[in-house]
């Protein structure tokens, strides 16, 4: 009897022992103490950050070095650098780059990733950084699309995932998923879709590097828009956010986010 109880015991220490360790291996998983995910991220002196690598001027390559810039890109580099570790930027599609964000491929996203309800349901969000406007960009000729409800029956193009896809579907429209905001503007351009949603921000840069007469906004969203970093859900992330948070302020006090804006979108729209 004894003897059987001595393996028993074993056998629930055994346990015991290997789910401890299972709950420290994973990189999202909650834990406590110095191995949360801020922690773990200056252990290994990077943060790696999800982003497209195709929106202009939030985040994209210079035409000239092939390097990777923008707003978000610069903005994420400077967080990093307030947490002490290097940005590691990894260049996704944008709703691949949120699903990474959950399962702990990725340790946040900085790619104009708005504030909404129903992802508050699967982020906790850090402070916004910056706030713009959504819009409906057509054909300069086109007389049939001067609102959002306009869109009912129309078609669209966006970023699979983007809040400006789910506006479109919302709106009634028909929306076909492209991977550049290059590519959404083509497609009003030839007649392919009749409109685009998309940032303001976004659209009056195109307009203005590309000098295009031939499209015009005929819509915005009188809603601000909140521009955030997404984390995954958990206490894991809870010192993480407040990091990031104390960075964004800073940042926002001693004027860097100010200036950032203002290289990239000639005013500045880290304040609401």
């Amino acid at each position: 009897m004894r003897k059987k109880l001595s393996m028993l015991l074993m056998t629930v220490l055994t346990a015991v022992t290997v789910a401890g360790c299972g709950a420290q291996a994973g990189g999202s998983t909650e834990s406590a103490g110095s191995n949360d995910h801020l922690a773990r991220i200056k252990a290994a002196g990077k943060i790696t950050i999800a982003t497209e690598g195709v929106w202009a001027p939030f985040t994209y390559h210079d035409e000239t070095t092939d390097e990777l810039v923008g707003f978000d890109v610069e903005i994420a580099a400077a967080i990093a650098k307030k947490l002490g570790v290097e940005p590691d930027f990894q260049e996704v599609a944008f709703d691949g780059g949120l699903t990474g964000v959950t399962t702990g491929t990725f340790d946040m996203m900085a790619n104009g990733v708005d504030v909404t309800d129903d992802r508050k349901e699967t982020y906790d969000f850090t402070h916004p950084y910056a706030y713009d406007h959504a819009v409906v960009v057509t054909l300069a000729s086109n007389n049939d699309i001067n609102s959002f409800d306009d869109l009912a029956g129309k078609t669209t193009a966006n970023s699979a995932g983007s809040t400006y896809e789910a506006m479109g579907i919302e709106h009634g429209a028909t929306c076909s998923n492209v991977d550049t905001i290059g590519e959404t503007m083509t497609l009003v351009l030839n007649g392919t879709v009749d409109a685009t949603i998309n940032a303001n921000t976004s659209a009056q840069d195109y307009f203005k590097t590309t000098g295009t007469t031939e499209l015009k906004v005929a819509a915005m969203d009188d809603e601000v828009t909140m521009y955030a970093i997404p984390l995954a859900k958990g206490a894991d992330n809870d010192s993480l956010r407040e990091a990031i948070n104390q960075a964004i302020s800073e940042l926002r006090e001693d004027g860097t986010l100010a200036e950032i804006s203002n290289k990239y979108f000639g005013a500045d729209i880290t304040s609401n």
